[in-house]
């Protein structure tokens, strides 16, 4: 166990915990070490967890999946991706019965369908109520003129998340914010975006804690989980298995309440927490 920075006392009264996914419970397909284990002890001590993550291409059914391989019981509620987050605030908005235009994978269409959009395929349709872009590896000029054409006609724009790029094994790929600034910039319009730090996908996350009174974000990245947390009020707690390197802390914003060297240093510092408050 080890506290690089900051003070255990900021855990006091933990009882709900906002968590990122790639970087903090695992690498590509490759759990980090500790992390499964992590959440079954946070669990134990009574904290709510909610995965949250900027990536809307996966289904949930994917990510359940993949987490229980690694021991981590979840279920629907429990995962709050970008593709979750737009489906509920446009359900909100009274979009069944509407049309969309997806640039994205099966995470967004399966949301869309959920909610009754009929995303609409035809490689000549160029009108819509709604363009929606995420991260998509399959990405043409042609999707690009399409989505420009219907923005320019009158879609509203949605974008997944605004994260210019995208970690992969063999470097930094394009991410979906840099296909929806494409789409801005043939259209003109902007883009609604409901990822971290933008304010639905917190809100969403809040709403799947329940009743957690004092929630905490652990994340690897300090300009979408950091910035995030710190607007809502919470406890923002960095961990260094991800894309920040231990080299870099000094210079990160904004400044976490905590550095740790991985999420599983973070359940016992929780129990020193509730100790030091009840002697």
């Amino acid at each position: 166990m080890r506290l690089v920075a900051g003070k255990i006392e900021a855990l006091a009264g933990l009882d709900g915990l906002v968590c990122d996914l790639d970087g903090v419970m695992y690498r590509g397909a490759e759990p980090i070490e500790g992390s499964p284990e992590a959440i079954a002890r946070l669990r134990e001590l009574g904290v709510q967890v909610v995965f949250c993550t900027n990536n809307a291409n996966p289904t949930i059914a994917r990510y359940i999946e993949k987490l229980g391989s690694m021991g981590v019981s979840v279920d629907r509620h429990d995962l709050v991706t970008s593709a979750v987050v737009m489906a509920e605030l446009l359900a909100e908005e009274g979009a069944a019965g509407k049309s969309a235009i997806v640039v994205g994978g099966g995470g967004l269409r399966e949301a869309l369908g959920s909610i009754h959009v009929v995303v609409d395929d035809d490689p000549s349709s160029r009108t819509a109520d709604y363009v929606v872009v995420g991260f998509d590896p399959d990405f043409t000029y042609e999707s690009l003129k399409r989505a420009s054409f219907a923005v320019q006609d009158g879609a509203k724009l949605i974008a997944a998340n605004a994260d210019a790029s995208f970690p992969a094994p063999d470097g930094l790929w394009p991410g979906a914010g840099a296909l929806v600034a494409a789409v801005e910039v043939a259209s003109g319009g902007r883009a609604r975006v409901m990822g971290k730090p933008h304010e639905p996908m917190m809100r969403i996350a809040e709403r799947h804690l329940g009743d957690a009174s004092r929630i905490a974000i652990v994340g690897d990245r300090p300009n979408t989980d950091l910035e995030g947390g710190r607007a809502m009020g919470w406890t923002t707690i960095l961990v260094l298995t991800g894309v920040t390197a231990l080299e870099e802390i000094d210079e990160v914003e904004p400044t976490p309440d905590l550095v740790l060297d991985r999420l599983a240093d973070l359940p016992e510092l929780l129990l020193g927490a509730k100790e030091a408050k009840d002697p």
